[in-house]
Order: C-alpha cells, then sequence, then structure tokens
C-alpha cells in the first residue's frame, strides 16, 4: 500500500519524533548576512585567486558590490602590491572609482589601500578575512568552474605524463609563454558572458544594473588622474608590519633574450590553436627554450 504524504505534514512528523536531530542540524546552518549596497561602485570587493598558483597564474579580480558587475579580471604572474594596483587602476579608467574597496590583509593590498586613502580618505579601504568578502569569494567558484578547471586539470595531467615540472624555470617560461595570454582570453569572453546573465534575484543582467545604477546616482562620475561592516576595520586602523598571516609575494618567472622570444614568437604564436588542448606547442616551445640554453651555456 502506498500513502502521499503531504511536505507539511511530513516535516510536522520529523519535528515531533527526531527534536534532537533537528537541533543538531540547525548549530550547522549557514546563515547568510544582510548585504546592502546602495548603488554602483559605493562598494568593490577585490581578491586574487591562487587556484593555478602552483605553476605561477595568479588571477586578479574585482567585483561591483550592488550590481556584481566584474570590474576587472585578469591573469598576472605575480602577486606585488604595485601589479594589483595597475589591474584595480584598468578598472577604475573604465568604471569610475569606487567610494569604498574592501579586501583581505594580504600584503599585496597594500599599494591599493594607500591608492583610495589618497583618493577617498580613510574610510576609502576596508580589509578583513577573505571568508567574509562574499561577493568575490563566490564569484571565484564561478571562475573556476567555467574556466580556470580545465587548465587545473590539463597542468595537473602535463605534469602526470613527465611534459611539466613545476620547479623547473625552463618548463614554467614555457607554459606562460603558451597559456598566460590564452588564458587571458578565456577570462575576458567569460567576463562578458557573466556581465550578461540573468540573475535570478533580481530578473537583470550585472551590466544592466551597473548602467542603470550608474544613471541614476553620481557616485561613478569621479575619475582620478593616474598622470602625475562587519568582521571587518578601517585600513588606516592597521599596522603594514602586523597584517594577519602575509602570504610571500610571487616574483616573476625568469626571463630570456629577445632572440629567444622572436623564434618563440615565430615558432610557437600566442594566437595558436590546436586539437590538443595547446599541449604540441607546449611541447615545441620548451624545445626551443632547452636549445638555445644549451647553445648558451657551450659557448
Amino acid at each position: 500500500m502506498f500513502y502521499r504524504w503531504h511536505a507539511l505534514d511530513f516535516r510536522d512528523c520529523i519535528q515531533r519524533i527526531d527534536v534532537e536531530g533537528i537541533q543538531a542540524r540547525r548549530k550547522t546552518t549557514l546563515h547568510r548576512r544582510i548585504y546592502n549596497v546602495l548603488c554602483p561602485n559605493q562598494l568593490w570587493h577585490i581578491n586574487t585567486n591562487h587556484k593555478l598558483i602552483r605553476w605561477h597564474f595568479i588571477i586578479a579580480g574585482g567585483i561591483d558590490g550592488f550590481s556584481r558587475f566584474i570590474v576587472y579580471l585578469k591573469c598576472i604572474q605575480n602577486n606585488k602590491a604595485k601589479t594589483i594596483l595597475e589591474c584595480l587602476k584598468e578598472g577604475v579608467e573604465k568604471y569610475g572609482i569606487p567610494v569604498r574597496v574592501r579586501s583581505d590583509q594580504g600584503m599585496e593590498n597594500y599599494s591599493v589601500a594607500m591608492f583610495m586613502l589618497e583618493n577617498r580618505g580613510e574610510k576609502g579601504m576596508i580589509t578583513g578575512k577573505s571568508n567574509y568578502n562574499q561577493r568575490i569569494e563566490r564569484l571565484w567558484r564561478d571562475v573556476y568552474e567555467g574556466d580556470l578547471s580545465l587548465y587545473y586539470d590539463l597542468f595537473y595531467f602535463m605534469e602526470d605524463e613527465g611534459l611539466l615540472n613545476p620547479l623547473d624555470a625552463q618548463h614554467i617560461y614555457a607554459l606562460h609563454h603558451v597559456f598566460f595570454d590564452k588564458i587571458n582570453e578565456k577570462l575576458f569572453i567569460w567576463q562578458n558572458a557573466w556581465a550578461s546573465h540573468r540573475m535570478r534575484t533580481v530578473r537583470s543582467s550585472p551590466r544592466q544594473l551597473f548602467i542603470s545604477g550608474c544613471a541614476n546616482n553620481h557616485v561613478t562620475i569621479t575619475l582620478p588622474s593616474f598622470a602625475n561592516g562587519e568582521h571587518f576595520e578601517d585600513v588606516s586602523q592597521i599596522d603594514e608590519l602586523q597584517m594577519e598571516k602575509p602570504r610571500p609575494t610571487i616574483e616573476n618567472i625568469h626571463s630570456v633574450s629577445e632572440n629567444f622570444q622572436r623564434e618563440l614568437g615565430l615558432n610557437c604564436p600566442k594566437g595558436w590553436t590546436s586539437s590538443n588542448f595547446g599541449i604540441d606547442i607546449y611541447i615545441k616551445a620548451l624545445e626551443i627554450i632547452k636549445r638555445n640554453v644549451d647553445n648558451i651555456e657551450n659557448h
């Protein structure tokens, strides 16, 4: 015999017979924090993603808190403070300077903090633990699933096949020559797709929200000249030497001569197409680098 249960009746039964279980589950419930930003450019969330840090690829990103519009998203080769600041300035030049920027307390954000203090005053930068930076942390999950996971799996596959050694400078240089621009190209495509996707809660896209918000508010007008909450605190109150668990900065990978680069450009163009996910292009680039290095050592 079959019984048809109504959802409310079933819930009432559970509440009567499993009181302890309900109380235990309530303790692990994720309570969403109330998030309220009045208009575009009132608050930007910035961070770096280190899913590909093993191969010296770092993803820098910033997202507008009001519209969830991505103001910048790019792959970089180091996480120095000046590099992160350059990424932020690219977003500022396109979309205006935000009233405030929220980041974690990593030392790579120090120059951004100084920039915001100079342009927006002591309330221009707020810092805290990255797990409370909800907007950008949620974005990283989507970026990984939509783009970075391909390269993450590909590079580990190349290691398993003995084609890539992340501790070998020549391997890393060849990898960056082949995949650095390609990763940025895919990120640009993904960023545009994100800006156009319809969000269920507001029934609009991030781009539409950002543009309509800019039209109705004056916050986004101010542009600087580059020629010459809860669990967070003002960056002006944080000593540079007391930032929580500062991460080491990653230097640029080693450089090679112009002749190397010219030969690599001719034989392994950065606008490559491949039926083997670029592995064949990488192998060719690595052979060129090793041959040139051997010639230099022999001389």
